[in-house]
């Protein structure tokens, strides 16, 4: 059935839209913009004009980086449900820049470090005895190590809402678990930590439990940004392999000292490497 007011053909339609002839076919394909009509005999498609702004919002939200299907619920969203899906997007943006910007430093500090010679960091290893105490924790799955401070967010939020104090001196720490070594598994478990005073039961993904005792572990003192933690851990490889009579024993604590909440100035943050050593039998 022929539409009234004007129909273009898929080449007059392209070139309005700027969507080309191909992509056009797809998107009929996979019924995110369908033709008007389409002739039964020779197959040609016609779009109505209107269907024009239709195409603009399916170019703006690709070019915004919404997938088809996602795009296909919102070409035809109302404005709560489309504001709504922006602001979800923006958010994801947002901590697409954040790694990226992490990743500029990281280039240039490595391109420094080529620069200077590739010099290799040293840390001065001490070997502690690490007390228990009582802490509220948190364990999650992340896509990287990198985005650690995932976990802190979502466990500051749960301590918060149900008024949770932390102890005073404030402590946390946070260990990645291996559980998922030998498995297919491509996330990393992080279980973060803060030492509390109040006691409590295991309330959704908060565990109240008292901490492993740590008889014997390799203390490390990492000053300045967080991003100094990782070259440190080479290192610490190097100082364990000088030392054939210990061997590590569990997950590393890293437990922040100072940090945003304490420091306004990356070059005073203080972060402790705790890693758990034994001797060789």
């Amino acid at each position: 059935m022929r539409l009234g007011g004007l129909v273009l053909q898929i080449g007059e339609f392209s070139r309005l839209s700027r969507i080309s002839v191909r992509m056009l076919r797809h998107y009929d394909q996979v019924g995110l913009l369908r033709p008007a009509e389409q002739d039964a005999v020779t197959g040609y498609r016609r779009y109505a004009v209107a269907q024009l702004a239709e195409a603009a919002r399916i170019t703006t939200l690709r070019d915004l980086g919404f997938r088809i299907q996602d795009i296909a619920d919102l070409v035809h969203a109302g404005d709560e449900e489309l504001l709504h899906a922006l602001d979800i997007r923006a958010q994801e943006l947002e901590e697409s820049i954040d790694r990226e910007r992490r990743r500029l430093a990281d280039l240039r500090r490595f391109h420094q470090e080529v620069e200077a010679g590739g010099s290799d960091i040293s840390c001065e290893v001490a070997l502690v005895s690490v007390p228990s105490y009582d802490v509220v924790a948190l364990r999650m799955e992340l896509a990287s190590y990198d985005d650690e401070r995932l976990a802190w967010e979502r466990l500051g939020a749960c301590m918060k809402e149900r008024g949770i104090a932390p102890s005073d001196p404030y402590t946390e720490y946070c260990e990645f678990r291996d559980e998922s070594a030998d498995s297919s598994s491509s996330t990393v478990a992080v279980e973060v930590a803060v030492a509390t005073d109040a006691p409590g039961q295991d309330d959704g993904p908060l565990r109240f439990y008292r901490s492993k005792a740590l008889p014997l572990a390799a203390s490390i003192k990492v000053y300045g940004p967080f991003e100094n933690i990782a070259p440190v851990y080479a290192s610490f490889g190097r100082w364990l392999e000088a030392h054939p009579t210990l061997r590590m024993a569990g997950p590393t604590r890293e437990v922040a000292h100072r940090g945003p909440w304490n420091a306004s100035d990356p070059q005073d943050y203080l972060t402790e490497l705790l890693i758990p050593v034994e001797e060789v039998s």
